[in-house]
């Protein structure tokens, strides 16, 4: 890796993987006698997809030709992208045809091996085993059946896992976003009534200052590299908040390098300045936010001498920030991940937002908040409560599945996601072999299949129909492309199969996606305008809500009668469950914070990468595993130097919780005395390039009032081999 990202290593990348339009061919990826030479006499289609990963949720254009996908290219009509693809999204082709792909159900043995077994006999097992759940708890076997989400085929699918769970009472979903970005999406439904986006991203061009508070747009949604390319032809000052320099920080006017975990502290200090300085209007503030005389009492301790010092900043870089907000009239904020990844994020994701309803920055054009992994529409819960009844039980988030795991209580786990997406992924997995039957829907033999006494084969995106979501909170649409292989089933049939089992006077008989799509647009008021017709024509599909076929897309500011949406119209500047600003303090388990464990004196953070997405996917990629260089470590030239490292040294890293190996990877990009290597690395791959212990194997089980945390806990590198 270079020392910093120069220009010319942003656009080597860029030209090779992030163009407009950019295409993978069949031929160029191992393929499983997919005969893509030798048609030219077969008449070719092409048909519209999208991409089941991150939630820029892109669409492409497929050529088929035989009955097989021979090339993707991203749909030069999608609004958001500009038909733009990344890596991961462009190594689809090659991971449906992967000579690793599990395309078979398969049951547990005794001695812990696995045999074949048909797919009617494994939805057979399942229903089996939930109707022995209810047979023996009755109505307490809803709190003895729980799912990790989400599903990747389609929205489909993850709606008819949910009325799964509900043919035995459960509601036991766990969101994703428990472990990314669940505070930030909690904190904004608190206190603006949105728990999303209030705008679009293409309103950044109607403002005066983007600051992206964490948000590495190009490594994490590198076809909204566009918007901020636009947005400085514009004229719109953008603000990098980071600790890291990243690709991101060749597109933005300035960058300050705040050390990680002192975002709050930053945060706070600014809603200080903005009330000293009286760059408001009290009246707009007063309309927007109850408990607005306390808040000068709870921030005074936050000034510019004290955020520096904490921060690591310098006092004018400090008040430099502040004077950029305070004098600009529209700034949008763009909330990355990471601020929901410490355990003071709440503190400090509500200061952000105070700040801009301070400076009125929330309500109009060019004014808001963006998020990452945020825009799911409503009406899921609405549809599955049709059928079974309206939901009164609360919902068991994973720090309670994981508690009721252990203590020998869930009976039933359907495990989608990675549980290593968790920190303390070890006592996890622990947790995970106390449940008697564990389900896995996968593609590849991972640690997930490991865990499981039942293997589902699943479909990747082109080999099923279905509907999709992203952060635009846009439906997109995508027809069948393409057969799966062996048995593989889209999990919407898979789930449907079953409860249709289980419970088959209340769960529905639909026959396919299009047929729930169809009945869900009917059903729910907020999708009636939002037909599969209107959304088959469109290339980037439909945003949410619309309430009649002739209303038109809501794409600018949420808050159409110029107000906040919660309940009063009003944000609490204080909160009896999530606290006061003045309550801030460093993260749990950093060097600096009063709990820190002695002997681990660096700051440890992680994150993903331009060509990793999540750990069970991309991996098995080899199109994006030669960009991969493993577990590396990056290290500040001083700190290496303190502690006699040199490039490329074997290390081991380690927490108080455990140590896993890597090189030293010796750059500026990070600070002095912090961190960082990458997530999502996989102990079963076949690829060396991304084989490597998960990351989360040696985090603290760590939680906020909300969601699991993932940085800044202390750590050491010391030299081995």
């Amino acid at each position: 890796m270079p020392d910093t990202y120069s220009r010319r290593h942003f656009l080597k990348l860029g030209t090779a993987l992030l163009a407009g339009g950019a295409a993978v061919m069949g031929d160029a990826v191992p393929s499983r006698g997919m005969g893509f030479r030798g048609r030219a006499e077969e008449k070719e289609k092409i048909l519209k997809g999208y991409c089941p990963f991150c939630q820029v949720r892109c669409t492409y254009l497929a050529r088929i030709r035989g009955g097989k996908v021979t090339s993707v290219a991203g749909h030069p009509g999608n609004r958001w992208t500009g038909g733009a693809m990344c890596p991961k999204g462009l190594s689809i082709l090659e991971l449906m045809n992967s000579p690793y792909r599990i395309t078979e159900p398969m049951r547990r043995l005794p001695d812990g091996g696995w045999e074949r077994i048909s797919y009617e006999e494994a939805v057979r097992t399942v229903a089996d085993r939930m109707r022995e759940v209810l047979k023996t708890h009755g109505a307490k076997a809803a709190d003895r059946v729980a799912m990790t989400m989400p599903l990747w085929d389609c929205r489909e699918s993850e709606i008819a896992a949910l009325m799964t769970l509900r043919t035995v009472g459960s509601v036991h979903a766990m969101p994703p976003g428990e472990s990314c970005v669940s505070s930030a999406s909690n904190m904004l439904g608190d206190m603006v009534g949105v728990n999303c986006g209030t705008v679009k991203v293409h309103e950044i061009l109607n403002a005066r200052t983007l600051v992206l508070w964490g948000a590495n747009v190009a490594d994490l949604y590198p076809p909204y590299a566009r918007w901020l390319q636009q947005a400085r032809e514009r004229g719109v000052k953008i603000v990098y908040l980071d600790p890291r320099k990243t690709r991101t920080s060749l597109l933005c006017d300035c960058q300050f390098r705040p050390l990680p975990g002192t975002d709050g502290a930053l945060a706070v200090g600014a809603v200080r300045h903005i009330l000293s300085t009286g760059s408001y209007d009290e009246a707009r503030a007063r309309f927007q936010i109850d408990g607005f005389d306390e808040l000068a009492k709870d921030c005074e301790g936050f000034t510019v001498d004290k955020v520096a010092a904490v921060t690591g900043l310098s006092p004018a870089e400090v008040l430099d920030f502040y004077e950029t907000l305070a004098a600009s009239e529209r700034t949008i904020v763009w909330l990355g991940g990471s601020l929901s990844r410490y355990t003071n994020g709440i503190t400090g994701l509500r200061a952000i937002i105070l700040m801009q309803a301070l400076r009125d920055n929330l309500i109009g054009e060019g004014r808001g908040m963006l998020t990452f992994q945020s825009g799911k529409p409503g009406g899921d819960e609405e549809f599955v409560d049709h059928f079974f009844g309206e939901n009164t039980k609360p919902k068991m988030n994973f720090r309670r599945l994981r508690n009721a795991m252990s203590r020998g209580k869930i009976d039933i786990l359907f495990l989608n996601s990675s549980y290593r997406r968790y920190p303390d992924s070890k006592g996890v997995r622990e947790a995970l072999a106390k449940v008697p039957f564990v389900v896995h829907c996968g593609f590849f033999l991972t640690e997930e299949s490991e865990a499981a006494h039942l293997f589902i084969p699943a479909t990747f995106g082109p080999e099923s129909q279905g509907s999709g979501y992203g952060n635009e909170q846009q439906a997109v649409w995508r027809e069948q492309l393409t057969d799966a292989p062996g048995s593989c089933a889209p999990s919407w049939r898979f789930y449907r199969d079953v409860g249709r089992l289980v419970d088959p006077e209340r769960y529905p008989d639909f026959r396919d996606p299009e047929d729930m799509y169809r009945r869900f647009t009917e059903l729910v008021p907020s999708w009636k305008g939002m037909t599969l017709e209107r959304l088959r024509k469109s290339p980037d599909g439909l945003v949410w809500p619309l309430f009649s076929a002739d209303e038109p897309e809501r794409t600018g500011c949420v808050f159409t009668e110029g107000r906040l949406l919660t309940p009063s119209g009003k944000m609490q500047a204080a909160h009896r469950v999530f606290g006061r600003l003045s309550d801030w303090d460093y993260p749990k388990g950093s060097p600096r914070s009063k709990d820190h464990k002695e002997g681990y004196p660096l700051i440890l953070i992680q994150g993903k990468q331009l060509w990793h997405w999540q750990q069970t996917l991309t991996n098995f990629a080899t199109a994006v595993g030669q960009f991969s260089s493993g577990r590396f470590i990056s290290l500040h030239p001083r700190t290496a130097a303190e502690l006699g490292l040199k490039q490329g040294d074997k290390v081991m890293l380690e927490t108080f919780v455990g140590g896993l190996e890597g090189w030293v990877d010796i750059t500026e990009n990070v600070l002095p005395g912090t961190l960082f290597t990458p997530s999502n690395l996989n102990a079963t791959t076949p690829l060396p390039e991304n084989r490597g212990t998960h990351i989360s194997s040696i985090l603290p089980n760590y939680w906020d009032k909300i969601s699991c945390q993932h940085n800044g806990v202390g750590c050491r590198v010391r030299k081995i081999g």
